[in-house]
């Protein structure tokens, strides 16, 4: 059985920042991920994008790990959008119900409106 791997990039635009995963967020394999996302600084006009068009699966402990990050940027009144194409993820969001709580786009454009515009899920993050 193939070794599970993560890896996550943080690229810095002009007033967002997108934070790419690869591979599984799962268990196991993302506690240095975790630690590396919770000490970002929080230096953005708008807010995150997270991209997730290369992540192959993702469990609880992943979902848990973006729910965190979420909390603590809306601390500070940010907006994320997260980028999911494939059915099989789309489908663990609609599972977990993670799709209420976070806008789901097609692309950067579209996540890139959405947190410039902002969004309303059908539950909130403390509802969670």
């Amino acid at each position: 059985m193939a070794q599970k791997k993560i890896a996550m990039d943080i690229s810095t635009k002009a007033n967002y920042i997108v934070i790419t995963f690869t591979g599984d967020l799962e268990y196991g394999v993302i506690e240095d991920i975790k630690k590396d996302l919770q000490a970002l600084k929080l230096e953005t006009k708008h807010g995150y994008i997270i991209d997730m068009q290369k992540v192959t699966n993702i469990d609880s402990t992943g979902f848990g790990m973006i729910v965190n990050f979420a909390k603590k940027v809306s601390v500070n009144e940010k907006k994320i959008a997260i980028i999911v194409v494939d059915d099989f993820i789309l489908n663990l969001f609609a599972i977990s119900q993670c799709d209420k709580i976070f806008p789901i786009a097609k692309s950067e454009d579209e996540a890139k409106q959405i947190i410039k515009e902002g969004w309303s899920g059908e539950l909130s993050l403390s509802e969670y």
